[in-house]
Formats: structure tokens, C-alpha cells, sequence
């Protein structure tokens, strides 16, 4: 069986702990910490469950340098398979350990794509077409480990593992994204970013989901209305492919077309043409 580690960074999320610790403590064979800084008791509550085989202390924000800290520190631990997430992240009942063990049977498939749907409240998510097509697109990835892997030392909104090659495999295994179920977690979020980047106000207001139109959660992932739901979403993640294919050949072309207005074949082939003409 793979070794499957789960790496957590965080600061201040005592309330969703225990959830979260619930869903991981039956997935993860162990779970490394990053704590920024925690005095709400997140810290304490981390420690003590034997699922917890490190937590790895810092001050001041710094997301890059938090998760590649994270990342050595898991690297101790001898993983087989990783997954960065969230505390206010966690897995739908229906997602198993026995699934994940078959998924990481594979030889082929190097990570693996999880969708995230935002909650508005304890029974509700986003649903507008806006908030879907963000969850199409499946940003929590379980990957492979490989001595390639590294995350971008950005300040901020530092992404995904980078670096990881082979095939990326999205799947229909969703989680349930709980954080902007409380104003005051978004209120402070909002404050902590608008100190860092100041400038991306509209970013922070539409952590908000203001007017946003709420769909009811569904556990059960074979429920007609989920795989409806579902079907629609891979639509949406068939166009994003679609849109980015188009968009990539066209700087192809664009490429290839700079490059041949330089080649001195071309512009003699140009200028005996347009002496002809």
C-alpha cells in the first residue's frame, strides 16, 4: 500500500479542526503541519492527534516559503503520494481510503485533479455559472512524489505543486470548501490580503458571494441532480480546455510568423513579390 501524506498549512482555524482532522485522520497514513502562527488553540489540537507527526513553526505571512518548508519537512517522512490542502477543506463522506489506494495503484496517472465547491452556508454552495466554472476546473491536486516537485515562492496565493510531470487526471471526487460559511473568517482574510495587495479590492469583495445563488450539497455523488451537475461541469471544463488549445496554437502561429518575417528566405521570397507586383 502507498504511503500517503497529507500536508496542512495554517493559522487560527480551531473551528474547523475537528472536521477536518475527522475527514484526513481516516484518509492519511500522516499529516505534516506548517503553523503560522496559531493562538487560537489550531496548534495544541494539531498536536495532540497521533495522526500529526510534525509541525513545523513560522512567523510573519509568507505562503511560498511556508509550503516549500512544509514540503521538506514531508520529504522526511518518505511519502509515496502527497496532497496540499487547506483547513477549511475537506473531502466528501463518500471519498475513501480504498478509493484513494486504487488510484494510487496506477503507474501511469502522476497526480490526480479534485474539484472544490465553495459554501455559502452549512447546507448550500455557489452555483452561479461563475462559481462553477471556477470549480470545473479541479485546483487540488494528490500528486506522485518526485525530488522535482517544488511550490513557487510567492508572497501570495503561491498555487499547486509545481513540477511534478506525467499525466494529470481530473476526477469527479469533490470537496467541500467551508471558509466563506463565516464573515468574520472572510472579514479577516479579506484584511490579511488587502495588506499584501492592496490594489485587488474587487478580488477581496467577491470572497463575499453577495447575490450569489445557492445550490443544496448533496452527499451522495451517484444522486441524479449531482451527476447532472456534473455532466454540466465537464462541459464547462471541456470548453476551458478548448478555449486554452485555441489560445495556445494561435501564440504558436504567432510565433512561427515572427520568426519567418526574420528569415532571410522569407523576406527575399517577400521583396521578389512585391517587385513583381
Amino acid at each position: 500500500m502507498s504511503k500517503f501524506v497529507v500536508m496542512l498549512r495554517v493559522k487560527d482555524g480551531i473551528g474547523f479542526v475537528p472536521v477536518w482532522l475527522a475527514c484526513f485522520e481516516r484518509l492519511a497514513d500522516e499529516i505534516v503541519v506548517l503553523d503560522n502562527g496559531s493562538t487560537d488553540g489550531t496548534y495544541e489540537a494539531l498536536l495532540a492527534h497521533p495522526r500529526v507527526v510534525r509541525i513545523v513553526r513560522t512567523e510573519g505571512y509568507n505562503e511560498g516559503r511556508d509550503k516549500n518548508l512544509m514540503y521538506d519537512a514531508v520529504r522526511e517522512r518518505k511519502p509515496d503520494w502527497c496532497l496540499w490542502i487547506d483547513i477549511d477543506e475537506v473531502f466528501e463522506p463518500s471519498v475513501t481510503r480504498r478509493k484513494l489506494d486504487r488510484m494510487m495503484k496506477t503507474r501511469l496517472v502522476k497526480r490526480y485533479a479534485f474539484r472544490r465547491f465553495h459554501f455559502i452556508d452549512d447546507e448550500h454552495f455557489a452555483g452561479s455559472p461563475f462559481r462553477l466554472n471556477y470549480s470545473a476546473g479541479h485546483d487540488r491536486i494528490m500528486w506522485k512524489e518526485s525530488p522535482s516537485g517544488y511550490f513557487e515562492n510567492l508572497l501570495i496565493d503561491s498555487p499547486n505543486v509545481k513540477g511534478i510531470g506525467g499525466l494529470k487526471l481530473p476526477t469527479h471526487l469533490r470537496l467541500k470548501h467551508l471558509g466563506y460559511i463565516s464573515k468574520d473568517l472572510v472579514d479577516r482574510k479579506a484584511a490579511l490580503y488587502r495588506s499584501i495587495i492592496p490594489d485587488k479590492e474587487s478580488i477581496f469583495q467577491e470572497m463575499y458571494m453577495r447575490d450569489e445563488k445557492k445550490i443544496r450539497w448533496i452527499d451522495n455523488p451517484r444522486d441524479p441532480k449531482v451527476l447532472l451537475l456534473t455532466a454540466r461541469m465537464d462541459l464547462m471544463l471541456a470548453r476551458q480546455y478548448a478555449v486554452k488549445a485555441v489560445r495556445l496554437g494561435t501564440q504558436a502561429l504567432k510565433k512561427l510568423f515572427r520568426r519567418g518575417a526574420g528569415n532571410p528566405t522569407t523576406m527575399a521570397l517577400a521583396n521578389k513579390t512585391n517587385n513583381q507586383s
